[in-house]
């Protein structure tokens, strides 16, 4: 598939957080009506509606399997509803089978949701579930490997390797929280945050504090993806899909193709550099850096694949303010997991829609001016893949 070939014309979201009395089906009709409204077409021209499966909610999934939300959102000319998995991976895996659809020429327009509601589920619920998942089921399960202790092991290494310090681990949440701050929807909108207060926060495995964990959330968004030929007809600033790359590293964390937990950046920066080639644009063209990493770790990890500062460096990068709201390299601009809520499959799905947002001038406190390219990352498992994407409003000349 050729360069600049599909685009994104509209988005919807919702207010991420605890709302146990909205359900998974009111969330995704909600966004799918604003999305809809957003591109500005009608229902009727929609062929397709694809779901990402909601993490623990066998309900939902099942009714979005045997086709509950084209006809709750009257799509009366939908051809193909699927749902895609791919864990964290899901809002990459997903897009690219919105793409083989729009490319087959059966749609023009393909409507992509994602819904979750974790509040219908006991604490215990959760943390069994979460205790569990990703984690190998004979060798790591029984010792206790959780993401949250996966995370510290990673923490400790790069910070021996790199000399970060636990103060610019923490400057990640802050950052994160100033974005999040600047948005509507997100779920600590209201709360600032220092680097104190990350710092002083209750420790759960070092040195992760409880400031430096994601929160799971009831959340969900949706988009509009068609041609980039069909886009320019309809929409007066379109998104376009520049570039693209994945690779898969491992199943469990020892088995990673660096070999070092400590460089993951080495897995990571090939691919970007393969989006960013296949985008014929550069990290110097890059107004934003929408990246998912969920932890402070994975987020720092990702920057130092990005091409803007040399690996090991992005702790420093970070705690200058050169990633929140007014530096150089905008990062994670609407929070992302640590700040807007972790809605399971989700925080890639926010992450790629916020930078749609940007990009169509429509981020509101968060818009970053004059923001015209962007690379975004999404990845799943305990770490086992990356995606990088390149997004545009503009088509670059395709001879750079």
């Amino acid at each position: 598939m050729s360069k600049a070939e599909f685009a994104i014309i509209g988005t919807g979201e919702v207010p991420c957080g605890i709302y146990p009395d909205r359900s998974e089906f009111e969330i995704a009709y909600r966004v799918a009506k604003l999305a809809i409204a957003d591109a500005g077409i009608d229902k009727n021209e929609i062929g397709a509606v694809l779901n990402a499966a909601h993490i623990m909610g066998s309900e939902f999934n099942t009714e979005a399997f045997f086709g509950r939300l084209p006809e709750a959102i009257g799509a009366k000319n939908c051809k193909i509803v699927a749902t895609t998995v791919s864990g964290g991976g899901s809002s990459f895996s997903i897009r690219k089978t919105a793409e083989g659809i729009l490319h087959s020429g059966e749609t023009d327009y393909v409507l992509v949701i994602h819904a979750q509601r974790f509040s219908q589920f006991a604490a215990n619920e959760q943390i069994n579930f979460f205790a569990h998942a990703g984690s190998d089921l004979e060798w790591e399960v029984p010792y206790g490997m959780t993401y949250n202790a996966l995370a510290a092991m990673m923490t400790q290494g790069y910070m021996a390797y790199t000399g970060t310090t636990v103060e610019q681990v923490a400057s990640v949440c802050v950052a994160c929280r100033k974005w999040a701050n600047l948005q509507p929807n997100a779920m600590f909108r209201d709360k600032p945050l220092t680097v104190d207060d990350v710092l002083k926060s209750r420790m759960v495995a070092y040195p992760l504090t409880a400031m430096m964990c994601n929160v799971l959330a009831d959340g969900g968004c949706a988009y509009i993806m068609t041609t980039a030929e069909k886009a320019k007809k309809v929409c007066s600033r379109p998104v376009y899909v520049l570039g693209e790359a994945s690779d898969f590293s491992h199943r469990s964390i020892v088995n990673l193709k660096t070999k070092n937990i400590d460089k993951m950046y080495e897995f990571y920066a090939p691919v970007a550099q393969k989006a960013y080639e296949r985008a014929g644009l550069g990290p110097k063209d890059m107004d934003i850096f929408e990246v998912y990493g969920a932890y402070p770790i994975t987020s720092l990890m990702f920057l130092d694949s990005l091409g803007i500062v040399e690996p090991g460096r992005s702790g420093a990068l970070v705690e200058s303010g050169e990633t929140s709201p007014g530096g150089r390299y905008p990062t994670s601009t609407n929070g992302e997991a640590m700040s807007f809520g972790h809605t399971g499959t989700g925080v890639g799905f926010s992450v790629f829609v916020e930078g749609i947002r940007q990009l169509q001038g429509k981020a509101g406190k968060a818009q970053v001016d004059g923001a015209r390219f962007l690379i975004e990352d999404c990845g799943g498992g305990a770490f086992m893949d990356a995606h990088f994407t390149v997004l545009g409003n503009e088509i670059p000349n395709p001879t750079l």
